[in-house]
């Protein structure tokens, strides 16, 4: 059982003549259950409409030129160059509300994730320091949010509610091709970017079950609606060649990243994420996205309008 350190994300800040408002988002910092074991590095995000919670895995899987630095779950085929040998701890701001924790590889690769909530959401850093005495090159790592543990967003098998912006249109990912009729599988689907799309040469159909859509998103963003219509659950990178995936036997949703940096001996190197959490408002969830491009666009060039 994976041991877990709650930590609540407080509303904005309340005037000061004012009551102070009660937490509208919870972040709960989660760990493998012992050092040297595979288990979640996650962020799991509580809302007040939503029965459950869903997950980020931060990271799923991290890799360099090196190796594969860290994987949270055991594959025959992906053994790690190591295991974490200490445990790391998530810590609070008891002010912002932030959470974050940091480990170390027995390689000297460093990373951790940073998690904010917003009105909106939650903001995610994921950092990596390169603590060897060479340079690392295609340093990538996956982020996978988890809706299994939401009831309102985590039924396995169906495309009707996740969307993307198509060609200027919301829409559902099940009106897309091919479909998983023509496909004779269960859906497990991967969207280029507009931007990604025209340089794409890599396989559009895995022998493991994805395949890659026909059409194209505008943007590194994907969002599924509760079963009652009411909210929604999204995320978002800020990557303007991306692209966007839902495994539908989870089901998990991904705005990458996909690119791959560099860190120099020393220099340290980051992904910013979004995940929104929001009444669901198609307008007010593309306002909120051009928002946060804006401010990634400050320190991240490959943010995109």
């Amino acid at each position: 059982m994976m041991s877990t350190l709650l930590l609540y994300g407080l509303m904005a800040t309340a005037q000061a003549d004012g009551p102070t408002p009660e937490p509208t988002i919870r972040l709960e910092g989660k760990t493998p259950a012992a050092a040297g074991e595979f288990g979640y590095l996650s962020i799991a995000v509580h809302a007040p409409w939503l029965e459950g919670y869903v997950e980020l895995r931060a990271p799923e899987t991290l890799h360099s030129s090196l190796g594969l630095h860290f994987i949270d779950h055991q594959r025959a085929d992906m053994p790690p160059l190591s295991r974490l040998e200490r445990l790391p701890r998530w810590e609070r701001d008891p002010d912002t509300g932030t959470i974050r924790y940091w480990a170390a590889t027995r390689e000297g690769v460093g990373f951790g994730a940073t998690a904010t909530p917003e009105d909106d959401g939650v903001a995610v850093i994921m950092k990596v320091r390169n603590g060897t005495p060479q340079p690392l090159t295609n340093l990538t790592c996956q982020l996978c949010l988890s809706l299994a543990p939401a009831t309102a967003v985590g039924q396995r098998w169906d495309l009707s509610r996740t969307y993307a912006w198509v060609a200027g249109e919301w829409t559902s990912l099940a009106a897309t091709t091919p479909t998983p009729e023509s496909m004779g599988r269960k859906p497990w689907v991967l969207m280029l970017t507009d931007a990604l799309a025209p340089s794409y040469t890599h396989t559009r159909v895995a022998p493991d079950g994805w395949w890659v859509l026909d059409q194209t998103s505008e943007h590194a963003l994907i969002a599924r609606v509760t079963r009652d219509g009411r909210h929604l659950v999204g995320i978002a990178g800020n990557e303007v060649r991306s692209m966007l995936m839902t495994n539908t036997n989870i089901p998990c949703l991904h705005a990458g990243p996909i690119a791959s940096l560099r860190a120099a001996p020393g220099e340290e190197v980051q992904w910013d994420t979004k995940i929104y959490l929001m009444q669901n408002d198609r307008t007010a969830l593309l306002s909120a996205f051009r928002r946060d491009v804006h401010a990634w666009q400050a320190t991240q060039p490959e943010a995109a309008p």
